[in-house]
């Protein structure tokens, strides 16, 4: 089918099927852009959190540090005077920390060197090493953030993927509609040519049929009102076409100039989809569970966390390490001294009228209207998949049904024609086949369109193409 049919000797048009204009719109739509760069962000955030688990090693220092200056300092005697001051000071640090997910805190090594190099009269240089220091820090043992972090990230990113994998099928559920949009504004112009031309010709025999008294000048006049009629439809068919044109072009990000064709996706593979296996894939790969798991998940952790910061709050830092100072670099690692340190900090709330039991109560009640919402939403997901299987699984029938009728009412038009041709029936009856054929042609587009938009979004809603009989996932070479 042409579109474009005013400039079709000057380029020819690219002849595009459904899961062609699917597969661009999967690759080149706005849509497709957007879903992409979401995926994206998420995957990259999910990449950092699991970066942040692993040993991190830095290195800082300060080479150097020139200070001349007069400062005030307390004398031993208590005294403060302002003296000069003329140094260089320089310090290396290097130091590996790793969180410790099944604690909650973070250990740390340390290792560091420093050097002061007093100026003026009295120079010397003096160093202080610290060869190893290892360090545990946790702010508080009652709740572990990392133990919730491992079970809802994970689930977040994969969250993501499917969402990305759906997105990529709301693109081609809205493909398909623009496209079915343009077929059949291509067919209605296709059909307001042939009426126009037919009916042209019909108003050319009626005139001489008219002159020769064969026919009343109600009949003449009657079908010169349906060629004006026909003139004006194909006027509006002509517009709508170019909208609707326009639409696909621009969803697609095709150049204007560029000529397509569209091809009637009429060769169906009819299949029919079973409600226990439909509801089986869709709880494996669909977003929406996951989501459900990670909000309960979310719930708890409010709770602990709401319990962990609010009651009795115990804390640690402790560290070990070895030190030295001397006047040359290789005396600071000669018989370095032990330093360590431990501290335990305590909180305990005694009077915050309720503030604390209040806390954990909305939590706890939070938690319950989650669990209620989701439970909702689960019943509601699973029966949006059993109707769109039931829709599905009956459009076998009506598609069947609807091309024969199609079928048929072409050639009832033909007959009533040629019937009309050698004056055997009205005008009227002319105009009611050729408007029943607009009808059922119009009706056989349009069944195509619910059909093939109800497989897409079955694929939607399961992320499941039971057509190969294969699962719907990110195609990871893309990225």
């Amino acid at each position: 089918m042409l579109l474009g049919a005013a400039d079709g000797f000057a380029q020819q048009p690219e002849v595009l099927r459904l899961p062609d204009v699917i597969g661009m719109a999967q690759l080149r739509s706005p849509a497709y852009l957007r879903a992409r760069t979401t995926y994206e962000n998420n995957y990259w955030q999910y990449r950092n959190f699991k970066a942040g688990m692993l040993p991190q090693l830095t290195a800082f220092g300060t080479i150097p540090n020139l200070n001349r200056s007069i400062e005030r300092i307390t004398l031993p005697d208590g005294a403060d005077a302002f003296v000069d001051r003329s140094l260089v000071t320089s310090a290396a640090n290097l130091s590996l920390s790793q969180n410790v997910p099944w604690t909650g805190g973070r250990f740390s090594f340390f290792s560091s060197l420093q050097r002061i190099d007093l100026l003026g009269n009295n120079t010397n240089s003096s160093y202080l090493g610290t060869p190893f220091s290892v360090s545990y820090f946790q702010d508080n043992i009652f709740y572990n953030r990392f133990r919730w972090e491992r079970q809802t990230e994970p689930l977040r990113y994969q969250e993501a993927t499917r969402g990305y994998v759906e997105q990529l099928e709301e693109i081609a559920i809205e493909a398909s509609r623009l496209y079915f949009e343009l077929l059949l504004a291509e067919n209605n112009q296709q059909l307001a040519l042939i009426n126009l031309a037919n009916t042209d010709t019909l108003f050319r025999i009626s005139e001489g049929r008219y002159q020769l008294g064969k026919i009343a000048e109600n009949d003449l006049l009657q079908i010169e009102l349906s060629l004006l009629n026909a003139r004006n439809r194909l006027a509006e068919t002509n517009l709508d076409l170019e909208l609707r044109m326009q639409d696909l072009k621009r969803y697609l990000n095709l150049p204007n100039s560029q000529q397509i064709a569209l091809e009637v996706p009429d060769r169906v593979r009819f299949f029919e989809v079973q409600p226990p296996m439909a509801l089986e894939q869709a709880r494996k790969n669909r977003r929406a569970v996951l989501e459900f798991r990670r909000r309960r998940l979310e719930a708890e952790q409010m709770i602990a966390q709401s319990r962990g910061d609010n009651g009795v709050q115990l804390g640690v830092n402790a560290n070990f390490g070895v030190t030295q100072r001397g006047t040359t670099l290789g005396s600071v690692y000669v018989n370095p001294q032990d330093q360590q340190t431990l501290a335990l900090t305590m909180s305990i709330p005694l009077i915050n009228w309720g503030v604390t039991r209040s806390r954990i109560r909305m939590a706890e009640a939070n938690r319950e209207l989650v669990e209620v919402n989701v439970q909702q939403e689960e019943i509601n997901f699973e029966q949006e998949i059993l109707l769109q299987v039931m829709r599905f699984n009956m459009l076998k029938d009506q598609l069947l049904v609807a091309a024969k009728a199609d079928t048929i009412a072409q050639k009832r038009f033909d007959v009533t024609k040629e019937r009309y041709l050698i004056g055997k029936i009205s005008i009227t009856d002319l105009n009611l086949a050729v408007q029943e054929k607009d009808l059922a042609r119009q009706a056989y587009i349009n069944m195509l369109r619910t059909y093939w938009q109800s497989y897409y979004l079955l694929r939607r809603l399961t992320l499941y193409d039971f057509d190969r009989g294969v699962e719907i996932g990110v195609k990871m070479a893309d990225f």
